[in-house]
């Protein structure tokens, strides 16, 4: 099994397309062959499924792969021509025809339009201090978005709003069309706080009362199981335990209550690498077969660029870039280049490009620039750069130079 490179200029699901066809060409996979579902696949690599669902569409649309209603896929003859569309297109249309709900379709394509989760001009106010300022927030169903911030940003009195704790005093929050702030909602939504407070309980008297509280879609079974796999005494004191195991406890809890909304505010901070690989295993595999939609708040920008569809960045209480991962990783780039001085003309060749932040180290100018990669290298490699190259940004330092861009622009 291939490792998925995040420092690659390759997006993770041109990576997985380029895999998968050179398994095909050099015949280890062979036409007929199975390969794994969307669900297990992405269990098993810890990624998207969403980004996965992409890379097997574009190989079924270049005649790589075929499928059998978005459920079962194989490997096809590739054809001469790439670009051609094959059974899923024909199976889609059969299934619009008939009037299947739109959780059949959605399996076989992936529907983004309309925000499940969306956040209109959200204020809130402690004490005159503004925590949130004029907020906005949209979220597919069936996605991963991740919330980023430094502390203090207003992450956690977003995801508060969410879940139905804190009422507006501006602006409207809505899950599905309906106002979060209310009741029935809680029915829908797994939420455990970054710190919970739960004296003297130990997990055996708090599933009680999650069983109570959950009685139609409370999954005993599954609280068992994630109870074993992290090895966690039912019967010992919540508050005996590490930070790592109290917030592996508010995970069990908040997934086992089977939600359609899982928030999670810096859940996975703390805990230990294999136990957060289980963690996003359970995600995705709750995203790829029901449909979960997740919001994950975290300090681990590494992680966050593995399962994420989209990210927002939250400053001082706006939201300052809410934007596809894929389509964020491909729109920055940092590029190293140097010129002859003497060769150049009057004007500076980054006159034309978006330069969010440039540094000079003598000889080298380091640039991060928004725009296309090949189109940012067409233009500066037209004054003859005696260095050019290029580099993908981590997640962490897009989160850096978006944040220093937006405090610049308030100066």
């Amino acid at each position: 099994m291939f490792q998925i490179d995040l420092k690659s200029s390759k997006s993770v699901c041109d990576q997985i397309v380029d895999h998968f066809k050179s398994l095909i060409k050099t015949k280890t996979l062979k036409p007929g062959d199975s390969v794994s579902s969307v669900r297990d696949m992405a269990i098993l690599l810890t990624i998207n499924p969403n980004t996965l669902q992409s890379a097997y569409l574009k190989l079924e649309g270049e005649g790589y792969f075929y499928t059998e209603q978005g459920m079962e896929w194989y490997v096809s003859a590739v054809p001469e021509k790439a670009g051609s569309y094959g059974r899923l297109y024909t199976d889609l249309k059969d299934l619009i025809l008939k009037g299947n709900e739109e959780a059949s379709i959605g399996r076989l394509v992936i529907m983004k339009e309309k925000p499940y989760i969306r956040v209109r001009n959200l204020d809130k106010y402690f004490d005159g201090f503004v925590a949130l300022d004029n907020l906005k927030l949209n979220i597919s169903k069936g996605t991963i978005y991740g919330l980023i911030g430094a502390n203090g940003s207003g992450k956690t009195t977003l995801v508060k709003h969410l879940a139905g704790l804190y009422k507006p005093d501006n602006g409207s929050v809505t899950i599905n069309g309906e106002d979060a702030y209310d009741n029935a909602h809680h029915r829908v939504i797994g939420y455990m706080p970054e710190d919970m407070y739960v004296p003297q309980y130990n997990m055996k008297m708090l599933s009680n009362f999650f069983i109570s509280k959950h009685k139609s879609n409370w999954n005993h079974r599954r609280y068992k199981r994630l109870l074993e796999m992290f090895e966690l005494d039912e019967d010992q004191s919540i508050s005996t335990f590490s930070t790592g195991m109290q917030k592996q406890v508010g995970f069990i809890f908040s997934v086992s209550v089977m939600p359609d909304v899982l928030l999670l505010d810096e859940t996975i901070d703390g805990m230990d690498p294999i136990v957060r690989k289980h963690v996003f295993q359970q995600i995705i595999a709750d995203v790829a077969s029901r449909n979960m939609t997740v919001l994950i708040t975290s300090h681990n920008m590494q992680d966050l660029g593995y399962i994420c569809d989209s990210v927002g960045i939250i400053d001082k209480g706006r939201m300052i870039l809410e934007e596809d991962l894929e389509d964020l990783r491909g729109s920055l780039h940092k590029i190293h280049v140097s010129f002859n001085t003497d060769a150049l003309p009057s004007y500076s060749p980054y006159d034309a490009l978006e330069v969010l932040h440039i540094e000079n180290t003598g000889v080298i100018d380091i640039l991060v620039v928004r725009g296309k990669e090949e189109e940012i290298a067409r233009h500066l490699k037209g004054f003859n750069p005696s260095v050019y190259y290029h580099i993908p940004l981590s997640l962490e330092e897009i989160f850096v130079y978006e944040r220093e861009r937006s405090g610049d622009s308030d100066d």
